[in-house]
């Protein structure tokens, strides 16, 4: 059923009172020696699938039974842990009453069996389930047709009305959940739009894939699926203010729709991470401040009982936005020691995530360390974001990586280096079409460094500085200037003071 990493990651998975349950369940079917229970307290105490040690260790298992009992052991996992769970899914439960429903209709229990269905359609309705309360009304339309009842006649207007309707909302809700998924990979794909010509191009096509909808009578799932588009819409484009917008809206539908916040905890917190998100690219830090607290109040809320991949979802935004505020703050000596605590976790298998948030991570924290001085680090972990290169992933971190480590070993005074790598990296950023007016401008001024004296260098220097400011205020140019400021890092250089001094005095003469 599971391969073996995936099993054995279920097992770590499992809290200590998951698997008591698990081991409660199993006394009650039979003997307490069964071989599946005997399998898992190995697995549960080696932490590995080593069918060696397994049939060492278990000899009363043969190599031929060792697949069946591994499918046997997972069923048995999956069972205890829909049932200890039920209190916590309410679908679960929901999808119970319909199991119970299939059985009394077996059984010839027809108006029981009706009954139940009517409490799975209620259920659904609840939290927002269209499908299974179309499943339900399908098999309740099987019954009343095939089995005689009092009520057949105007039971029948009634649920064909109900049949229609609930086909029109389950077809707009799938439009607009294409619609949010085809934006996502969209963006997933290609990133952040970088020119007029690219932002008219994914203008037409969300436009053309958006359906014509009046929001106020759509339903939860319908408005989030909404929302969610505009949001990754105006995150490509690079509108902050209309990204904040609906991700707002998407948060705010939450408050709407409270009772939605144990079935969809995943999606609330996403939303919240969108808008902190957004607040970090406006750069509106007092915002960010406030709900970057809502965000952790709700990760340290002891009510919730947050499932694995929700606790998992709340440390990733943690960790995420604990970072965009140390670039917010400035505070890059601080941000060294929370670098530390997210290192570890990187080197943790439970935390679950892909090879996209590792890269960004380490990119964030080479930013990090380069605006402490740690030039070292680094580079250490700039080189991390190159090993890990996968074509289409994560484009524009890979080709910021790859121009911030030039600009390390050019302070480091790395001149034959520097003159080494600089064609190459000019070949990878025109190869993954990434050359961007940033990027060329950097170029021009490493390519000159050889020529460069003392005596010219600060006027040098100025020269970038001044021409970077104006390609900032650019609507397609802010992306390379959110993590790491290479204005401030230039006014260092000119003033001769540290970088994060640097940056608190850019800001002071902004306001």
């Amino acid at each position: 059923m599971l391969k073996n990493d995936n099993l054995l990651t279920l097992i770590r998975s499992m809290t200590k009172s998951e698997k008591r349950n698990f081991k409660l369940i199993a006394q009650k079917t039979g003997s307490k020696e069964k071989l599946y229970v005997q399998l898992f307290d190995h697995l549960d105490k080696y932490q590995t699938f080593d069918e060696v040690l397994i049939l060492k260790k278990l000899p009363l298992i043969k190599k031929s039974q060792l697949s069946n009992l591994k499918s046997t052991l997972c069923h048995h996992i999956l069972i205890a842990l829909r049932d200890i769970n039920r209190k916590e899914y309410p679908e679960i439960k929901a999808r119970e009453r319909f199991d119970f429903a299939k059985v009394l209709y077996a059984k010839g229990q027809y108006r029981a069996s009706l009954d139940m269905l009517q409490t799975v359609k209620a259920m659904a309705a609840e939290i927002n389930l269209k499908p299974l309360e179309f499943l339900a009304l399908n098999f309740e339309k099987i019954i009343e047709t095939q089995h005689v009842t009092k009520s057949m006649s105007p039971k029948a207007y009634e649920l064909a009305t109900q049949s229609n309707s609930l086909i029109e909302n389950l077809s707009l809700s799938n439009e607009l959940s294409n619609l949010s998924l085809l934006l996502y990979a969209r963006y997933l794909e290609n990133g952040y739009v970088k020119n007029a010509e690219e932002y008219n191009d994914l203008h037409k096509y969300f436009h053309s894939i958006l359906p014509v909808v009046e929001v106020q009578e759509l339903d939860f799932y319908q408005k989030l699926n909404l929302f969610q588009s505009y949001v990754w819409f105006y995150h490509m484009s690079q509108d902050f203010a209309n990204y904040y917008r609906y991700a707002l809206k998407w948060v705010n539908l939450f408050e709407e729709f409270p009772a939605m916040k144990i079935p969809a905890t995943t999606l609330y917190i996403k939303g919240l991470h969108n808008v902190l998100n957004a607040l970090f690219m406006a750069g509106k830090r007092k915002m960010f401040k406030e709900y970057f607290f809502l965000l952790m109040q709700f990760n340290d809320d002891n009510t919730l009982r947050l499932s694995v991949n929700e606790t998992a979802q709340l440390r990733l935004f943690k960790y995420i936005h604990g970072i965009n505020s140390i670039f917010m703050s400035a505070k890059y000596a601080y941000g060294v020691s929370f670098v530390q605590e997210l290192e570890t976790s990187l080197k943790e298998e439970m935390h679950l995530w892909d090879v996209n948030r590792i890269m960004v991570f380490n990119y964030k924290i080479a930013c990090i360390y380069f605006g402490n001085g740690d030039l070292e680090n680094t580079i250490t972990y700039l080189n991390k974001v190159e090993a890990s290169y996968q074509p289409r992933l994560k484009v524009d971190i890979q080709c910021f990586s790859r121009v911030l480590n030039l600009i390390a070993h050019y302070e480091l005074g790395n001149d034959i280096l520097v003159s080494y790598r600089i064609k190459s990296v000019f070949r990878f950023l025109l190869k993954m079409g990434e050359l961007e007016k940033v990027h060329a401008e950097i170029f021009r001024f490493v390519r000159r460094t050889p020529r460069m004296s003392e005596a010219t260098i600060i006027d040098e220097f100025k020269q970038l500085r001044d021409k970077l400011i104006v390609i900032e205020k650019e609507r397609f140019e802010k992306r390379p200037f959110l993590y790491l400021d290479i204005i401030s890092w230039l006014e260092s250089k000119i003033k001769n003071v540290s970088m994060v001094e640097a940056i608190l005095s850019r800001r002071a003469s902004e306001q």
